[in-house]
């Protein structure tokens, strides 16, 4: 997952996400973080992230290979994670940090 900016302003934003594989499907999951340290709980027996723990903000859900979605929130100041929550797909890496300035 490749953000093409890792601080931005608070406000609303819109993400524009595309789905560059050629066969799997992905999600992009938004997340306020209570600050840039926090861990994120994986389920282990699962291999996925348990949302329960964490404040999601919206997600683009299912997105076929190939295709767009887009996703709009309104940002306070504060560290966000986004990721894809499919199965394994976070400890295979797909997840970027962001950084939301006043």
């Amino acid at each position: 997952m490749t953000l093409d900016h890792s601080t931005i302003k608070s406000g609303e934003v819109t993400f524009m996400v595309h789905n560059d594989a050629v066969t799997e499907n992905h999600e992009m999951l938004l997340v306020k973080l209570k600050s840039a340290e926090q861990s994120v709980p994986v389920i282990a027996a699962k291999h996925r992230i348990d949302e329960k723990q964490l404040k999601s903000l919206g997600e683009v859900s299912d997105l076929k290979p190939g295709k767009d979605g887009q996703l709009t929130a309104t940002l306070d100041p504060g560290a966000y994670l986004l990721l894809c929550n499919i199965k394994g797909h976070y400890e295979a890496g797909m997840h970027a940090k962001l950084t939301v300035t006043k």
